[in-house]
């Protein structure tokens, strides 16, 4: 081992050259098996947390509201940047005719995201269903100007208040 370290240490100044592989693999040995299991890492949590968020689609289909924010709460706190987990925990509250509450996270996700239009879509319904039909409209206008093609978009516009329909 004293040999090669000094091959690689010597060799440059003699104009020799080494791989750069062979060089780090001499000098740093445990380097690719600590990047591997680093990797290894990363996609177990990956996993993990993907299958914790279908668990907890699945207990929001089956109206087990309290478990799964719950298994979101757990979710945020290892990953508190997730949008899978807010976008979830927003239906939730949609579920729960907490309308407003939805809103709120679907804007804080705006705020991160500002040309998604799905989200401002869905930031409307939560919007018009919690009565602000004003701030809804804005919100469906903005999602159709985002996504002119999507039938779904296009379809959910609210007409436009006329002044018979402010009464």
């Amino acid at each position: 081992m004293r040999t090669l370290l000094f091959l690689v240490l010597i060799c440059p100044l003699l104009g020799c050259a080494i791989s750069p592989a062979w060089k780090e693999a001499i000098l740093d040995p445990g380097k690719q098996q600590r990047e591997r299991k680093e990797e290894i890492k990363r996609l177990v949590e990956h996993r993990h947390q993907q299958a914790h968020l279908q668990a907890a689609a699945a207990m929001l289909d089956e109206g087990r509201y309290d478990d799964c924010l719950r298994v979101l709460d757990s979710l945020a706190k290892s990953n508190p940047d997730a949008q899978e987990v807010q976008l979830l925990r927003a239906e939730v509250r949609m579920s729960q005719s907490q309308y407003p509450a939805a809103a709120a996270i679907y804007e804080e996700l705006l705020q991160k995201n500002p040309s998604d239009a799905n989200l401002h879509h869905l930031h409307a319904m939560a919007l018009e269903f919690s009565g602000d039909t004003t701030s809804a409209l804005v919100a469906f206008q903005r999602a159709a100007e985002l996504s002119p093609d999507s039938n779904v978009i296009q379809m959910s516009q609210l007409p436009q208040p006329t002044a018979g329909m402010l009464r």
